[in-house]
């Protein structure tokens, strides 16, 4: 569905700070023995942006799925973690300057594609993936394309992570039934049918709708938080995620 990023700007009830950072995942494996749980929790947040951009290289859909597990990997077995810094930008410009390295090292991407296949950590469906690919410009810039998937990663996880509160709350099916109202090109919600369907009032499915759209954006939001230096970063971040977004829609 055609998400879109907002910059309203909705606080977490009781002032709640945002979670540790994707940026704490990497750093935090320096002092690790083993960097598997930040790996597997890296590459499920954000395997999407590196494997579209694999493929935009022309590497077959199999050899770019054994890629982005070895890339991840070589962010905590090379030199990559060491030159992670928080204040030097948005950790979305970290991991396409660390992508621009490994598409331009041969060695390292076959080391890489080696460390992929014998690992599969993390598996992940590419099929969704693929049908967006056959739909985006093939001349689209590396950088543009990158921004405009991870934008989409940060969406899905959104919404993977709204799904699971309502779905841990026994409600899975007033979920699925307003799910399609987060969509803003879908028009206005069926607020009879929709209520017929859940046996409630339609005031009462007005106010879930709206409940629902507060806490999407409430979560989209930490989600941003996950890839900033701070929060103060977020409002500007989404900012830049939706106007890439807004320019995909205008082609």
């Amino acid at each position: 569905m055609g998400y879109r990023l907002t910059t309203r700007t909705v606080h977490a009830a009781g002032g709640a700070r945002f979670p540790d950072t994707s940026w704490g995942l990497v750093l935090s494996a320096r002092d690790r023995a083993s960097p598997n749980d930040a790996f597997a929790q890296l590459c499920r947040r954000y395997w999407m942006p590196i494997y579209v951009s694999l493929r935009r290289q022309g590497i077959a859909p199999a050899d770019a799925d054994d890629l982005v597990q070895g890339f991840f990997l070589s962010l905590f077995e090379d030199n990559a973690v060491a030159r992670a810094d928080p204040q030097r930008g948005r950790f979305r410009n970290f991991l396409l300057g660390a992508l621009r390295r490994f598409l331009a090292n041969e060695h390292e991407r076959e080391h890489a594609r080696k460390r992929g296949g014998a690992a599969q950590f993390v598996e992940f469906d590419t099929n969704a993936v693929e049908i967006q690919l056959s739909a985006d410009e093939s001349s689209t810039p590396l950088e543009l394309l990158f921004d405009r998937q991870w934008a989409r990663a940060l969406l899905a996880n959104a919404m993977d992570a709204l799904r699971e509160e309502y779905v841990r709350a026994g409600n899975s099916t007033v979920y699925a039934a307003l799910e399609s109202s987060l969509d803003p090109g879908a028009g206005a919600p069926d607020y009879a049918a929709l209520a017929q369907r859940l046996q409630r009032n339609p005031g009462a499915i007005k106010v879930a709708v709206h409940r629902l759209r507060d806490r999407f954006r409430e979560v989209l939001r930490r989600e941003v938080g996950l890839t900033v230096a701070s929060a103060d970063d977020v409002d500007d971040e989404l900012t830049h995620l939706r106007d890439v977004l807004a320019a995909e829609a205008a082609l």
